[in-house]
């Protein structure tokens, strides 16, 4: 892993252990408000934790920020499985990576996970979290 994922790896874990405690319904909403917040303060895509209020007024109802988080849910579950799975020479650090945080804890592979997805895809923190 290289040092820019190490550290974002780090900054995520945070993040990803608050996370972990939430249902699924929950990070739905979740990944749908940060992206609402997101379009709204360009600032706060840059963090693993951004310090976002649901505001229905700006954002709609939670259930639109569920159906919208579940959408972005589904696009990158794919990508996620092509990084894991995919047997590409691309893939093969990044899957290295991932095989080596898996000795660690759920709470490293995620946020390894996270990082990853933020340096190869481009992905917000805050959404990859």
């Amino acid at each position: 892993m290289t040092t820019n994922q190490n550290e974002l790896s780090n900054q995520s874990e945070v993040a990803v252990r608050k996370l972990l405690h939430s249902d699924v319904e929950q990070l739905y909403e979740q990944i749908g408000i940060r992206t609402e917040a997101i379009r709204t303060d360009p600032t706060k895509a840059g963090l693993f934790d951004p310090a976002v209020i649901y505001d229905q007024t700006q954002m709609g109802t939670k259930e639109n920020m569920k159906e919208l988080g579940q959408r972005i849910y589904r696009r990158w579950k794919k990508e996620a499985y092509d990084l894991a799975c995919a047997n590409e020479e691309d893939y093969k650090e990044d899957q290295q990576n991932l095989a080596s945080a898996f000795g660690i804890s759920d709470v490293a592979v995620a946020a390894s996970l996270s990082a990853l997805i933020v340096t190869s895809f481009g992905v917000a923190p805050a959404i990859a979290a």
